[in-house]
């Protein structure tokens, strides 16, 4: 069984996805209500992204890792074995009108994940 490239695809995954949600949050003025001045705004970027990487490396070791084990022990590894559980997720949140945001922040992550863990030159080994 062979589980790839999976310690530097953890930290891409983490790394863009908490990157992206940091500079569309900017961009789209979501910090403004929250942010009076720059050190303010360097603050509370220091907090979210000590938060999001807690609830990031706590999401991998109880979801993401037995699920990357299993879809590597008994799939092809496809993209479709990695989204089902943050699908699931976002599902119900749209069903309950709940937050997406851990769903979508959980869905990007097993994607990019999964781009970066068998990179395309390394195909998954079949036993």
């Amino acid at each position: 069984m062979n589980l790839g490239e999976w310690d530097s695809a953890v930290l891409k995954s983490a790394m863009y996805v908490g990157l992206g949600i940091a500079f569309s949050a900017l961009f789209t003025d979501y910090f403004h209500a929250a942010v009076n001045d720059f050190f303010d705004l360097i603050v509370f970027l220091f907090l979210y992204i000590s938060f999001y990487l807690l609830l990031s490396v706590i999401g991998w070791l109880v979801i993401g890792f037995p699920v990357h084990w299993l879809a590597s022990k008994y799939t092809n590894g496809s993209y479709l074995y990695y989204m089902v559980l943050p699908l699931i997720f976002v599902i119900f949140c749209l069903l309950k009108s709940y937050s997406l945001f851990f769903g979508l922040a959980a869905l990007l992550q097993a994607i990019v994940f999964r781009f970066y863990v068998y990179p395309k030159h390394k195909k998954p080994k079949q036993q």
